[in-house]
């Protein structure tokens, strides 16, 4: 599997390159990750993503060639990869038409339950797919440079939370050194990622915690479409609000729900002590990971908050019975 991959990208010239949707900083580096390794071998390629890069990685290399769905020419692509995506449905809908239908496509992803829709798989469960994205590299025959390990460096950084989840054992902190070693700015990543809040996400940050509300060990607030418009902000200064209401204490879930403004609820689920919370999000059509995990749900926002927090309180109480 990992022999064809490099035999299509031997065979291949025009390679288009995508993510999932609402992008954080493992799809980010991944994606130009993989940018990096081919444009160093000569190939013409397309990076792709039907949401922008998020502010706080635009600093990685590459993100300033980042294309939209619009700018690009489909019938240029050879060959598609695909990183980071649970599913190919999450690489928003106009991108899925596209891919699906193409003649190949590689999937590289480290999400449980990925059902390998590729036409070539590397599907690996590691802490992040940027870890999956070095071993190929190291496949090829590619020079790691300072920019390529920060784009990898990345996407452990952002995936462990800094070596803070469950998923974070020797072989994740071995990689995270190796990646220092060869040039990873880890000050630039850490600025970056945990150091550059806007104004707007900081006051929301203060409102989702005036407003949230605790029972069961679940926390929880809701940011509707009005909520935006009053304090000038967007879904996009949301980022961390799921991690800043987990680390309340006695927290075990924490729960972030965004009015898209399009008939949808944005939900974030965060998880203390290895509570799986992927399992949730997979049943309103999302997934993630044990700690991390989201989904994008129709529906009034009462509506959705109550249908996840019901199945959080069985999760919970499955748990305590050992279920």
């Amino acid at each position: 599997m990992h022999e064809r991959i490099a035999e299509i990208i031997k065979e291949y010239e025009r390679i288009g390159i995508t993510s999932h949707l609402g992008p954080e900083a493992d799809a980010i580096g991944s994606l130009l990750a993989v940018k990096l390794i081919l444009d160093s071998l000569g190939k013409k390629t397309y990076p792709v993503l039907r949401d922008p890069v998020p502010d706080s990685l635009k600093f990685l290399a590459g993100a300033s060639e980042m294309l939209s769905p619009i700018e690009l020419k489909p019938d240029l692509i050879d060959v598609w990869f695909v990183v980071d995506c649970g599913q190919l449905s999450r690489v928003g809908e106009g991108l899925m038409q596209i891919i699906q239908g193409h003649k190949c496509v590689v999937n590289i992803d480290h999400h449980r339950g990925n059902p390998e829709f590729g036409h070539v798989n590397w599907v690996e469960i590691t802490a992040s797919t940027t870890m999956i994205i070095y071993k190929l590299a190291r496949l090829l025959d590619v020079e790691v440079t300072p920019a390529l390990a920060t784009c990898l460096y990345s996407g452990i950084i952002a995936d462990t939370d800094s070596f803070r989840n469950s998923n974070t054992d020797a072989a994740v902190v071995e990689m995270a050194s190796e990646l220092l070693k060869l040039g990873a700015n880890a000050r630039e990543v850490a600025v970056n990622l945990y150091e550059s809040r806007s104004l707007g996400e900081s006051r929301l940050i203060g409102y989702s915690l005036l407003n949230a509300q605790v029972d069961d060990g679940i926390i929880w607030t809701s940011l509707s479409q009005r909520v935006f418009q009053d304090m000038g902000v967007t879904v996009n200064d949301t980022e961390r609000l799921a991690e800043e209401l987990r680390s309340i204490a006695d927290v075990k879930v924490a729960l972030l729900f965004k009015e898209m403004g399009n008939g949808k609820i944005k939900v974030s689920l965060r998880s203390k002590n290895g509570m799986d919370v992927s399992r949730v999000a997979r049943l309103f059509g999302g997934g993630g990971h044990t700690q991390a995990a989201g989904c994008l749900v129709w529906g009034d926002l009462n509506e959705v908050e109550s249908k996840v927090i019901g199945e959080i309180r069985k999760t919970i109480h499955q748990n305590e019975r050992g279920v």
